[in-house]
C-alpha cells in the first residue's frame, strides 16, 4: 500500500486506505469534501476534498466517468431516469433456471381471475427467467435448421429457418418484457394477439404511408430518418388497438404491448428480407444477423413509444390529443432517430456491426431507464392504495 490515510466516523477511526480510495469516496458522496482525513507524518488533518484533488483518476474511472456523462445526456434527451442504481446484470441473467411449473405459472396471468390485486404486486426489480430458455432454444433451433439446409442441402428446412430467424429472437425479448410486467395484468393471449394482429396492421399502415413519403429508404441519413418516421408512426398507431382500453393502466403494459407490436412487425418484415436474400443467395447471413441484432431494433423502439403513450394516458379515457403530448412526441422522436441511425450507413460497410452494437447499447440504456420509471410508478400507486 502507498500512503495510508485515515478518517473519522463518529468516534471511530476508519482506514487505512490509499489516497485513490479517498478520492473515490469523495466522488461517490461517501465522504464529505470538508471531512478531516490524515496520514502518519502530517502535523494536522486535511480536508478530504484537498486530498482528492491531488489524485488523478485511473483509466477505468475515467472511462466510467465518460460513460456516466453520456448516460446522463441520453437520459436528459429522452426524459428518462439514469440507470446508475439499476441492477442490469441481475435483471438480464434472471434468478436462476425456471422449471416447467414456474413457466406455466408465469404465463397463467392477466385474466380477471388471475390478475393479482395491487397490494400483492412486488415493487422490487423482477428477475426474468423464462425468456432465456426461449432465446437459447430459438438459437439452437436456428443453427440446427441451418445445418440441415446447408450441409444436407435440404430445401425443406428453409421455411423453418426463415420463421425461426424472423420471429423467435424478437419473441424471446417480448417474453422478457412479459416477465418484467410485475402487475401481471396482461395475458399471454393479448400479447400474442398484438404480436400478430398489431404487427400485421403496422406493416399495412407502413406500406400506405410509404406511398406518401416516397423519399424514405436506407443508406443515406435523410431517407433513413424518413423510414423511421413512417415505421414508428405506423407501429404507434397499431397500439391504438389496446391503448383505447383502460383495462391496462401501467407504463409496463405499454412497454409490453409496444414490444409485441415491434416483434410482430420485425417478424413480418423479416420474411420480406429473407425473400430478397433468397434470390441474392445470401439468405442465411441476412436472417442470422437480423435475428441476432433484433433485440436492438423494432422491439425496443416501439416499446419506448408504448411506455410513453401509457404514461400519458394513465387511468384516463383515451383522447386523440394524447398523441401530441410532449412526452409522447419526445419518445417518438428518440425512436425515430435510433431507427434512422440504424438504417443509415454512418460508419461504412466495414463498421456496420459496430454501429449496430452501439445503437443497441443506447437503446437498452433508455429501456432500463424507462423500466426504472415504470416500476417506480407501480410502487408509488401501491404506497397510496388503501389496504386490502
Amino acid at each position: 500500500m502507498g500512503e495510508a490515510w485515515f478518517w473519522s466516523d463518529g468516534e471511530q477511526r476508519k482506514g487505512p486506505v490509499e489516497a485513490q480510495e479517498i478520492r473515490r469516496m469523495v466522488a461517490d458522496g461517501r465522504l464529505a469534501q470538508d471531512a478531516p482525513v490524515w496520514r502518519e507524518g502530517l502535523a494536522a488533518s486535511m480536508p478530504a476534498g484537498a486530498v482528492a484533488s491531488l489524485v488523478q483518476p485511473t483509466t477505468g474511472e475515467k472511462a466510467r466517468g465518460v460513460l456516466a456523462s453520456l448516460g446522463t445526456k441520453l437520459s436528459s434527451v429522452a426524459g428518462v431516469p439514469e440507470i446508475e442504481d439499476v441492477p442490469v446484470g441481475q435483471v438480464l441473467t434472471g434468478g436462476g433456471a425456471a422449471s416447467d411449473e414456474d413457466a406455466e405459472e408465469i404465463f397463467a396471468v392477466g385474466t380477471a381471475r388471475t390478475t393479482p390485486p395491487l397490494s400483492e404486486v412486488p415493487t422490487g426489480w423482477p428477475r426474468p427467467r423464462v425468456w432465456w430458455r426461449v432465446l437459447l432454444g430459438s438459437l439452437a433451433a436456428f443453427f440446427l435448421l441451418r445445418l440441415v439446409s446447408s450441409e444436407f442441402d435440404n430445401p425443406l428446412a428453409l421455411p423453418g429457418l426463415i420463421v425461426t430467424g424472423a420471429f423467435m429472437v424478437p419473441l424471446a425479448v417480448v417474453i422478457f418484457f412479459f416477465e418484467l410486467n410485475t402487475p401481471r395484468d396482461v395475458s399471454a393471449y393479448q400479447v400474442g394477439r398484438m404480436t400478430l394482429l398489431g404487427g400485421a396492421l403496422a406493416l399495412v399502415v407502413t406500406m400506405l404511408l410509404f406511398e406518401l413519403v416516397p423519399d424514405a429508404g436506407t443508406g443515406e441519413l435523410l431517407p433513413a430518418l424518413l423510414t423511421g418516421v413512417v415505421e414508428e408512426t405506423a407501429k404507434a398507431l397499431a397500439l391504438l388497438l389496446v391503448l383505447r382500453r383502460t383495462r391496462w393502466r401501467w407504463q409496463l403494459s405499454g412497454l409490453l404491448f409496444g414490444a409485441a407490436v415491434g416483434a410482430g412487425f420485425a417478424g413480418f418484415a423479416g420474411f420480406e428480407s429473407a425473400g430478397y436474400a433468397m434470390f441474392m443467395g445470401d439468405m442465411n447471413k441476412v436472417i442470422f444477423w437480423r435475428s441476432l441484432l433484433s433485440p436492438g431494433g423494432h422491439v425496443i423502439w416501439t416499446a419506448m413509444i408504448g411506455a410513453a403513450l401509457w404514461q400519458v394516458r394513465g387511468t384516463r379515457e383515451f383522447a386523440w390529443d394524447m398523441l401530441r403530448h410532449p412526452v409522447v412526441l419526445r419518445r417518438w422522436t428518440v425512436a425515430v432517430v435510433l431507427h434512422g441511425l440504424w438504417d443509415a450507413d454512418i460508419l461504412g460497410a466495414r463498421w456496420w456491426l459496430l454501429q449496430s452494437l452501439i445503437l443497441l447499447a443506447i437503446g437498452w440504456y433508455l429501456i432500463f431507464g424507462i423500466l426504472k420509471q415504470a416500476l417506480a410508478e407501480v410502487a408509488a400507486a401501491k404506497a397510496v392504495a388503501p389496504a386490502g
